[in-house]
């Protein structure tokens, strides 16, 4: 009946309804009600009944979609090597792990229990070759199984399935446990996906990479039998498929390091704790971070802190190349040795204001005094280059000598710095003889008018010749080195205009090999980063992360140390949060005396 048609019967009646009210009496008014206001009734009543059958067929609606699978609708595939994420929802059939030449079906339910097809077709010999017994005695079915013919006629999958692919000779099946809702029976089917994926170095699928690679590591080692080995073939899948890739990175930063603190791995923890703290303030903006731990967070926001720190008192230190820190307070040099270290650093000054055009070089912020990383890492590699031209790399083995003690200043200057001596202290020093001038004069006539031009020229020579002597230059990157070239110049002009030097030449080599080390020292702070870090190239954030302090996990171990000892002073319990579960630590202020554990 069209839309219009029950206003045009209402418009007639109610014409109807006011004559009769007009002509009946007020008697007959008020003892029954009228013929239009029956009718008015059943259709109040018609469209009532109607409403309930709608709502009734809605609800008949929505009960039929709640039997279908959950899907998430942030389901992402996690491609590593190309650093990009798409959405996905392949949880029926997967076109990358359905080979057609496989002979294996993969269904995500209990046999018998779905008429859907199966989602994933693999070869029975790689699930065998992958020491997958548990998986195969587990879920394998017991009947033979069904035809592409005979799954296409019973599926609602019909385009799916209705390929001419040769018929499986196994299937699996794979329920989800029966404890689970709709969601967590989801995340466990895609967790199965992710198992496959790795056996077939496929990307894993999941909101978050982190929760999908600790699922998958636990799930290997249910359908497999050496934990050992699982955990081994699943670092090597994530380094394989680029998820410890993390230069600029969070979303894989993040990820590697929740699934290294769940299991403990140090030196993959350290790699990717280094990298979050370089990008801390990048890390908010990641689905990741929010899972991260308390601990882990902490530390990064701490590591972050004290890297710009050090990077701050570096570039104020560099800017005028230690002049504080090696002045007269700290180091125990005479006047003479403290002059030439300040000549020394003026010829370094002079380098970089013709290398730059001025010095410092400009900072990202006028209150800032950190330098540039690219003015680091140049300076690092220079001055690297200057150390081995000059280094003996067998001083751990030579004895005192006299003159200017180096190693004690070298120390010092360590300790107060905190830094890790290099492995080799001392420099190579020229050896020249101490009668050099006498055993020059008696070699000369002494009516020779050019003897004492030739007895000068005699000493600058043999010291030219021990200062070139005393250095390591069999090494062509070295030798190319810039700063290397100009301070070979700086040695020999220094040896030809100091006539009558206050500092021997061996000294004069010691006080410059101190500020050369300490500058190194300085630079190798702000930019070496740890050994556990892999990649540091192309990375425009700093590395620089002291991981000296103890992980997450051993932080909780100490904690429950530091608890069971604590009775001394008071008593440590826990008690649970009651809205969201969570155990809080208090102290009483219970004083208890125990006995010393030598007592008892």
């Amino acid at each position: 009946m069209p839309e219009s048609a029950p206003h045009q019967q209402l418009r007639g009646p109610r014409s109807t309804f006011r004559n009769t009210l007009s002509k009946s009496s007020p008697a007959s008014r008020s003892s029954s009600p009228s013929v239009p206001a029956r009718r008015i009734q059943k259709l109040n009543s018609y469209l009532s009944r109607m409403a309930s059958k709608s709502s009734e067929n809605v609800v008949t609606i929505s009960d039929d979609r709640s039997s279908e699978p959950f899907r998430p609708t942030n389901i992402r595939r996690w491609d590593g090597a190309r650093r990009t994420t798409t959405t996905w929802d392949l949880v029926r059939r997967d076109p990358e792990l359905w080979f057609p030449s496989g002979d294996c079906l993969i269904h995500f339910y209990a046999q018998g229990q779905s008429r859907r097809g199966a989602s994933l077709r693999v070869s029975m010999a790689d699930i065998r070759s992958a020491n997958c017994e548990p998986l195969i005695d587990a879920y394998c079915a017991n009947s033979p199984p069904e035809t592409p013919s005979t799954v296409s006629e019973t599926s609602s999958d019909e385009d799916y399935f209705n390929d001419p692919t040769p018929p499986a000779k196994y299937e699996l099946y794979i329920p989800a446990p029966s404890h689970l809702n709709r969601e967590g029976a989801f995340r466990y089917h895609l967790t199965t996906r992710n198992f496959f994926a790795w056996m077939y170095e496929k990307p894993v699928v999941g909101d978050r990479l982190g929760e999908a690679l600790i699922s998958l590591l636990e799930r290997m080692n249910t359908f497999r039998v050496d934990e050992d080995e699982n955990l081994d073939d699943v670092l090597a899948y994530v380094d394989g498929q680029e998820y410890t890739d993390f230069r600029s990175c969070p979303d894989h930063a993040l990820a590697v390091l929740q699934f290294a603190e769940k299991f403990e791995l140090l030196d993959l923890w350290r790699d990717s704790f280094c990298h979050c703290a370089g990008m801390n303030d990048e890390l908010s903006s990641s689905a990741e971070f929010e899972f991260v731990s308390r601990q882990s967070k902490a530390l990064i926001t701490r590591a972050q802190l004290e890297m710009e720190l050090r990077l701050e008192n570096a570039g104020r230190s560099l800017a005028n190349f230690l002049e504080d820190d090696l002045s007269g307070a700290y180091l125990g040099l005479g006047k003479n040795a403290q002059m030439h270290m300040d000549r020394f650093r003026s010829f370094i000054l002079s380098f970089y204001v013709a290398k730059n055009g001025y010095w410092p070089p400009k900072r990202a912020t006028p209150t800032s005094t950190t330098l540039p990383k690219s003015t680091y890492r140049s300076m690092y590699f220079e001055f690297r280059n200057l150390y081995e031209y000059l280094v003996d790399n067998n001083s751990s083995n030579r004895t005192a000598d006299g003159g200017i003690c180096v190693l004690q200043n070298i120390k010092a200057f360590d300790k107060r710095h905190k830094y890790a001596s290099l492995p080799q202290t001392l420099p190579l020093v020229p050896e020249i003889p101490s009668n050099l001038h006498l055993r020059a004069h008696r070699s000369k006539s002494v009516r020779n008018l050019f003897s004492h031009s030739a007895t000068k020229a005699e000493r600058r020579a043999i010291a030219l010749a021990a200062l070139s002597a005393a250095t390591n230059p069999n090494d062509y990157k070295v030798m190319e080195c810039s700063l290397v070239r100009e301070y070979l110049r700086f040695e020999k002009s220094w040896t030809a205009k100091e006539e009558d030097r206050s500092v021997s030449s061996s000294d004069a080599r010691k006080v410059r090999w101190i500020l050369i080390y300490a500058i190194l020292q300085t630079l190798i702070s702000v930019t070496r980063a740890p050994p556990e870090v892999r990649d540091t190239e192309d990375v425009p954030y700093p590395l620089c992360c002291q991981v000296a302090g103890t992980p997450p996990w051993e932080f909780g171990e100490k904690q429950k140390r530091r608890t069971k000892n604590s009775g001394k002073l008071g008593r440590v319990e826990e008690k649970v949060n009651e809205e969201d579960g969570r155990r809080v630590a208090f102290t009483t202020n219970v004083i208890e005396i125990q006995p010393d554990e030598a007592d008892l």
